[in-house]
């Protein structure tokens, strides 16, 4: 009687092997949900960040009348660090500084881009390898409405810097309708391929939702309008 209840109880190699096969059908069902429920955390988390920085350009801005400027690396040691967020920022306290043994000029990490802060550009005057030089952001002609579907390579646009052009037909500085973007490198950014073309003002490099790549953007246009990406 003791040997045969002992062998009602075990289970037998088939009944295991239903188990295993339900344990994988649940898993193979909740994980990409949760795949997904993660990447939705980090770009909230971004887009939260994001707007941080947002408030202290505008209160830069107040008290300076002026964005702070874009920068620009070539140099070996630096150059990925191109368009990092403003080291003036820092300086009026409006961010916090980066760790001594990093390059960042922020404590603000892009989520999606460990090691660098979030990026920013503005039109104007800024600095490339610490020399001043005009800065621009290309923008496409039918912003803020251009077709996030369309040819990165072929989207018509022109680049604005606010100094040299571009101009109308009398000659006049044509006036960039981007004030700042700032921008995460978003989900899936290969730092080995760069940028999306046209990036960050153009819909079509923006991050569209979960498994797309692209960046996550925050502009604010001369009408005063904040956009955020997505």
């Amino acid at each position: 009687m003791k040997t045969s209840r002992r062998q009602h109880d075990a289970f037998t190699l088939v009944e295991l092997l239903v188990v295993v096969a339900i344990i994988a059908l649940l898993a193979s069902i909740l994980l990409p949900s949760l795949s997904a429920a993660k990447e939705m955390a980090k770009v909230t988390k971004a887009m939260a960040e994001l707007r941080g920085i947002a408030n202290a350009l505008e209160y830069y801005a107040e008290e300076n009348e002026a964005y702070p400027p874009a920068r620009t690396y070539c140099e070996t040691e630096k150059w990925e660090h191109f368009c990092e967020l403003p080291i003036e920022l820092v300086e009026r306290k409006w961010l916090t500084a980066g760790q001594p043994d990093t390059k960042m000029s922020a404590n603000m990490e892009d989520i999606f881009n460990p090691g660098h802060t979030y990026k920013y550009k503005a039109p104007g005057w800024g600095f490339h390898n610490n020399g001043v030089v005009p800065k621009s952001v290309w923008v496409p002609d039918d912003f803020p409405y251009d077709d996030p579907d369309a040819d990165p390579q072929t989207l018509a646009g022109q680049s604005y810097d606010n100094v040299w052009g571009p101009t109308d037909a009398n000659g006049e500085i044509i006036p960039c309708p981007i004030n700042w973007v700032i921008w995460s490198m978003g989900p899936r950014y290969d730092p080995d391929v760069g940028m999306p073309p046209r990036t960050p003002a153009a819909r079509c490099s923006w991050y569209h939702g979960i498994g797309t790549d692209g960046v996550i953007p925050c502009i604010r246009t001369t009408d005063g309008q904040m956009r955020m990406g997505l």
